[in-house]
């Protein structure tokens, strides 16, 4: 785990806006997010948490941690009734629908070309062609910042609606 100094964000949004975050980390699993999460200096201050890059606008530097989620890897586990897929927050969102599609896992082909990764998928609650995440959603597991502690959000926790869930509002913040 390495926290870098000074790291421009220009390369991890899609607008390609020059800003300078002062404190920069890449993390590609739970363990390495933990031990960013606890060498953190301002551990009263929220990191910003990248995926994409393709739903932040940039507008000034950010003096604080700016954390980019790496996370990869796509398992499938089927039973006699449907394929259940786990995917890591950081892999590309349109990617996870076009292997779907390609094993014929049949359910997310609407909401492909949708920018971003996995990880903001249940966030916004992204939908496309009248298919929401809501709609083919199970669980995630997610870190809560200022505990470390690992929890799992079934469908019901996460209060989906329009373009909604509870990461936008009652855990704003809180949860990687």
């Amino acid at each position: 785990m390495v926290i870098q100094e000074n790291i421009s964000l220009q390369p991890y949004n899609t607008f390609g806006i020059e800003a300078m975050a002062r404190h920069f980390a890449t993390f590609r699993s739970e363990e390495e997010l933990l031990e960013i999460l606890s060498a953190r200096s301002q551990k009263n201050k929220a990191p910003l948490v990248l995926g994409g890059g393709s739903n932040i606008l940039l507008t000034k530097n950010v003096d604080g941690l700016v954390i980019k989620n790496e996370i990869r890897g796509i398992q499938v586990t089927q039973d006699a009734d449907a394929a259940y897929i786990t995917a890591g927050a950081g892999e590309n969102w349109h990617q996870l629908v076009q292997f779907c599609v390609d094993h014929q896992y049949a359910g997310m082909e609407n909401l492909s070309l949708i920018p971003g990764q996995v990880g903001a998928s249940p966030m916004q609650n992204i939908g496309a062609y009248g298919v929401e995440v809501k709609d083919i959603f199970l669980e995630l597991e997610a870190v809560h910042i200022s505990e470390g502690t690992i929890l799992k959000f079934t469908i019901n926790d996460c209060g989906f609606g329009y373009r909604e869930s509870v990461f936008k509002g009652k855990y704003k913040n809180q949860f990687v």
